[in-house]
């Protein structure tokens, strides 16, 4: 460096990290946990319910075609289930009697 430049010395316990590289480490650890949870046969919700096939489909008697599928999230998910069709189970009344009513939709919207 010549006369009149300044110059700028980092140290090493210089934090320069960002916000946005904490935001990246936390969805990075939340990810690995994830895949290491559904590595686990008790992780998974598996909560079962039915729904319409996605577009409609008719069997060869002409009815509906109905899947039954298992929830494919987390065990602690707070919302509705999702299975591997992308359809969503949202429950909207549970009965006194413990009958559970449900409405199902696709996840991602019409197709």
């Amino acid at each position: 460096m010549g006369e009149g430049e300044k110059g700028v010395i980092l140290r090493r316990e210089a934090n320069l990290r960002g916000a946005d590289d904490s935001v990246a480490e936390v969805a990075l650890a939340k990810r690995a946990r994830q895949r290491r949870l559904a590595g686990l046969p008790s992780s998974l919700c598996r909560g079962r319910f039915t729904h319409l096939r996605w577009p409609t489909q008719f069997d060869e008697r002409g009815y509906v075609v109905v899947d039954t599928c298992e929830c494919v999230l987390l065990s602690d998910h707070h919302d509705g289930c999702v299975c591997e069709h992308d359809i969503e189970r949202r429950f909207y009344r549970v009965d006194a009697d413990g009958r559970e009513h449900y409405a199902t939709r696709p996840v991602s919207g019409a197709r």
